[in-house]
């Protein structure tokens, strides 16, 4: 029988596409106006809010103080107040604009502690503060959320206490119940644990968790009166405690803040309106940490429990000048827009919103610079010397190129340890041949352009820690095919790979960001630079979120990524054997007994003459062992748009948005 579609039917299936799409549409229609609601919804909650604080401080007899444009009487030395006063009072200053960011990625999420990357951190600095803050031209700390602080060094009891029980050998009981020891269902792993542990004895850690043992230091802050979260609430002591406590939670998602925090014992409130930090060994960033701290509004973030927090993707709120306009509204693949905080506490800066768009290839990114999408763009060596260049651009962009104090460093991770088993990096002669067929030289001429220093370490070359007794390795394929023959790699059959007794061919994977153009063009040199050492290298791009769950999860045989400096960098959460662990940052799983007794030694000697002689011999041991192949100190090469007034190369880098401002006659975002 033959099948026939007639007319009717052709009818009937157009009918019944029409209603679907109207019913596809009316879902979509349905789920703007329900963001519509909530925002509004929100917005009444937060009308309701300022109602009842102004009705409570006209009942205590208090005068109002929203956010303004002059510094007030209870200000005086804070740092933005003073700074952005000071641009508020230049020829051509005025209110108003956007300034639009390009993001290299797409973000997963805004949540403070489990965001984890770069940008996201960027994001939530505008929304957030800390206790105090540094001044950008002499460094030193300044008040913030707290107006004083008060700072008792117990160091010298600690170490009497200490110097007792260091004496006391470790058991394998006490072992047992650290936080890095293997499961049951790896007996051999808990061996050979319990054996280097038992080698090493006691440490810092173990002395400072015993009940017993004295604080090493207290730092006290005495809160600020005045500041208050977007919702109108007031900044207290109880919200700083409830910071703490809650990062230090292990169900939490928050290993990398954990580590960071792990000196400290606890956070008190003291009285009705000061804090106290309490930390369990001496540390020589103590004040850093504690004065540092992001303080999370506990009326907002205690509603979460830990694991409805964990998979969040748009929980932020702070006391911050900018606010979310929902602060638990955002959804990854929305753009991300920043609004100025009207209830912020001191003076306010001048750009009515930040707005950051996201671009998943570095081409994209410089097309939206060259089209005027974006006003701020980092740019790659590439970008950056192209566009120098282009008359089109050039007249219209503002140019920075500089090599900050705390300027980061590119390098090659290799896992020593993957799934729990030794990779062919877990032997030390590898990771220096594969670092004598790295040709740094070559790299920084062809990759970055000449934009970059040589690197040997974890230490920028400006810095105190840096030994300058260590030169880079020698560009040398002879010495590396000695060593891989050594290690049990050498050509058998003359085919220009190596291979080791079982016939297994040398290969792996460079795992990197996708879309970014100066990491492509670096890996395919290394790709040759390292067949000349004839060692197969396959590429292995991926997008940002995969990038980071292979990271996290150790699934990977090599990485090439960036890690950031400071004035004086603590690495422990990178290199110390405790951050071997899933979501940890010693992701490469590389363990030395010898490094770690030199980092928690540095930690813990305030006199900065002797911390620095332990942290040259921390890069020694480093640049011996090359748990990565250290590349180099990029600079940082900036394009903004010229419209944007008061932009000035500090110490530290470019000075705070937040005193950046555009003339009324060249503003150009309203909408």
């Amino acid at each position: 029988m033959d099948s026939r579609f007639g007319f009717k039917d052709f009818v009937l299936l157009g009918g019944l596409a029409v209603v679907i799409v109207l019913i596809v549409l009316a879902m979509v229609q349905f789920d703007r106006q329900w963001d519509e609601v909530q925002n509004i919804k929100h917005q009444l909650q937060q009308q309701a809010t300022d109602l009842r604080n102004i009705d409570n401080q006209l009942r205590q007899g208090i005068a109002l103080n929203p956010g303004t444009t002059q510094p007030s009487a209870g200000t005086a030395g804070l740092v933005a107040a003073e700074r952005i006063a000071a641009a508020r009072a230049m020829p051509g200053f005025a209110d108003g604009d956007w300034l639009v960011q390009g993001l290299s990625g797409k973000l997963a999420t805004l949540t403070p502690l489990v965001s984890g990357d770069r940008y996201a951190s960027d994001i939530q600095s505008n929304v957030q503060e800390t206790l105090c803050t540094r001044y950008p031209i002499t460094l030193e700390w300044r008040g913030l959320l707290a107006e004083s602080w008060t700072i008792k060094d117990n160091s010298a009891e600690w170490e009497a206490y200490a110097a007792g029980r260091l004496a006391v050998p470790i058991t394998p009981e006490e072992i047992a119940k650290e936080a890095d020891y293997p499961p049951a269902d790896k007996p051999e792993e808990q061996k050979a644990y319990v054996a280097n542990r038992l080698k090493e004895g006691r440490r810092d850690d173990d002395i400072g968790n015993e009940p017993n043992c004295p604080p090493a230091a207290i730092i006290t802050f005495k809160m600020r009166s005045g500041p208050t979260f977007s919702d109108g609430s007031s900044v207290t002591a109880d919200d700083v405690v409830f910071t703490f406590n809650f990062t230090m939670d292990p169900r939490v998602d928050a290993p990398r803040e954990r580590a960071y925090y792990s000196r400290i014992r606890e956070v008190k409130k003291i009285g009705s309106d000061e804090v106290a930090f309490y930390f369990r060994v001496p540390y020589f960033r103590a004040f850093e940490i504690a004065a540092a701290i992001q303080v999370m509004p506990k009326a907002f973030y205690g509603k979460y429990k830990p694991e409805e927090f964990n998979q969040s993707t748009g929980l932020l709120m702070g006391s911050g000048p900018y606010m979310m306009e929902d602060p638990a509204g955002w959804k990854q693949g929305q753009q991300v827009q920043l609004v100025r905080n009207p209830r912020y506490w001191t003076v306010k800066s001048a750009f009515d919103r930040l707005v950051y768009r996201e671009f998943t290839s570095a081409v994209a990114q410089e097309t939206g610079f060259r089209n005027g999408e974006i006003d701020y763009y980092e740019a790659k060596p590439e970008q950056y010397v192209t566009m120098k260049a282009d008359p089109n651009i050039a007249p219209r962009t503002q140019l920075f190129e500089f090599q900050a104090q705390t300027g980061g460093y590119r390098y090659l991770a290799w896992n020593q340890y993957r799934f729990g088993k030794p990779t062919k990096f877990a032997d030390k002669r590898v990771r220096h041949a594969l670092t004598c067929f790295t040709d740094q030289k070559r790299l920084i001429q062809e990759v970055m352009l000449g934009l970059a220093v040589e690197s040997t370490g974890p230490f920028n070359p400006e810095s105190k820690q840096y030994n300058p007794s260590i030169k880079p390795f020698a560009y040398d394929v002879a010495r590396g095919l000695k060593l891989m023959e050594e290690a049990g790699w050498r050509d058998r059959d003359g085919a220009g790979v190596l291979t080791n007794d079982a016939g297994e061919t040398f290969e792996f994977k460079i795992t990197y960001p996708s879309g970014i153009p100066n990491y492509e063009k670096m890996v395919l040199l290394l790709k040759d630079l390292y067949a000349r050492g004839k060692v197969r290298l396959i590429p292995d791009p991926q997008e940002w979120s995969v990038f980071k769950d292979r990271l996290k999860n150790k699934d990977f045989d090599a990485i090439t990524l960036a890690w950031s400096s400071g004035l004086e960098s603590d690495i422990f959460q990178m290199f110390h054997s405790t951050q071997s662990m899933a979501g940890g940052d010693n992701f490469m799983s590389y363990r030395s007994p010898e490094l770690d007794r030199a980092i928690e030694q540095a930690r813990r000697t305030l006199d900065e003459t002797k911390r620095m002689e332990i942290w040259r011999q921390a890069h020694s041991v480093i640049y011996d062992d090359q748990p990565y192949t250290f590349l180099f100190f990029p600079k940082d090469l900036v394009l903004l748009d010229k419209r944007i007034a008061n932009v000035q190369k500090l110490p530290l880098g470019l000075n705070s948005d937040r005193e950046w401002f555009v003339p009324r006659s060249s503003q150009r975002w309203t909408k």
